[in-house]
């Protein structure tokens, strides 16, 4: 499945090209990083790419159909590919709707939404300067990571890999007890574990940006100094998105640091807002990201059928 969507890259990103959007699925590297849950099927109809995705329950379509025209004949086309091959008709349906794509939906009487989350979006150099009331906080935290560590911030290298995945199962590991109760989240750090490893391994061909956090003075297992790790790609001209981000938590600032030098760094700077993506419906994502004041949340909605 990996090396079929990178030889289908080009094909996708010029049908995402004729479609941007603001959503963080928007890209062939989500997409890409994805079929850790998903396996894809891309079909043309009528002239749109239509990026579909199946799992257990069924197949549904990832993105809107794309392309410079959508007629209800392809919405139409999409729905009854989706019902031929799913059990019962409800599993049919368009993920990742942008707010302004809601009108390809019509009529009324024959589709529903609902909006299935926010993804929060900030101003780039809101983040890089930390500035202000409104951020006090977190330039305390950055400046008690700086105060007390001795740390390098560096590009990251083919090397780093294994480095960077044993932190991750480190990181999850220390996650799981707050999550016990919950069966959705703990089998999102067990999956999520194969988007890094994806994401790590296929950098250059995503186009990724990844740069790491190396502390001195407490080595991780296997003599690993790298204590933090993050990735992100443009989603469009304006907007850069950050894929994911892991950070040993136990120094303290330390992920402050690492999210802020990540938006002052150079490949950054042409990128006037930051997407971080959605909380996932968990309420401690949610307050993180709440707390660095997203300029906007960009809504976004699921369409089923009557």
């Amino acid at each position: 499945m990996t090396t079929a969507l990178l030889e289908s890259k080009e094909l996708i990103q010029r049908y995402l090209r004729e479609a941007p959007g603001q959503l963080s699925s928007f890209s062939f590297t989500n997409i890409f990083t994805w079929q850790e849950f998903f396996q894809f099927e891309l079909e043309v109809i009528n002239g749109n790419l239509c990026v579909f995705a199946r799992h257990e329950a069924g197949t549904f379509l990832y993105l809107p159909p794309l392309g410079k025209d959508v007629s209800a004949k392809t919405i139409e086309a999409c729905f009854e590919r989706m019902d031929k091959v799913n059990r019962h008709k409800g599993v049919s349906r368009v993920e990742n709707v942008h707010a302004h794509q809601l009108p390809l939906f019509l009529p009324a009487e024959e589709f529903s939404h609902y909006n299935k989350g926010y993804e929060y979006c900030y101003y780039r150099e809101d983040l890089a300067g930390l500035t202000g009331n409104a951020y006090k906080s977190k330039r305390s935290s950055y400046n008690h990571f700086v105060k007390n560590y001795k740390f390098k911030f560096l590009p990251y290298e083919d090397s780093m890999l294994e480095d960077c995945a044993a932190l991750y199962r480190e990181w999850a590991r220390g996650r799981r007890p707050a999550y016990a109760d919950n069966a959705v989240a703990l089998q999102m750090l067990e999956e999520n574990a194969g988007v890094h490893q994806l994401a790590l391994r296929h950098y250059r061909e995503l186009g990724l940006t990844g740069r790491v956090v190396t502390v001195d003075g407490r080595e991780a297992p296997r003599g690993s100094k790298i204590r933090a790790y993050t990735f992100g790609y443009p989603l469009n001209e304006n907007i850069f998105c950050v894929l994911f981000e892991t950070a040993d938590l136990s120094f303290g600032g330390l992920g402050v640091f690492i999210f802020r030098e990540f938006c002052r760094d150079a490949a950054l700077t042409p990128y006037k807002f930051i997407n971080v993506m959605d909380d996932f419906e968990l309420r401690n994502i949610q307050r993180v990201k709440d707390s660095f004041r997203p300029a906007v949340l960009f809504p976004s909605y699921t369409v089923t059928r009557k």
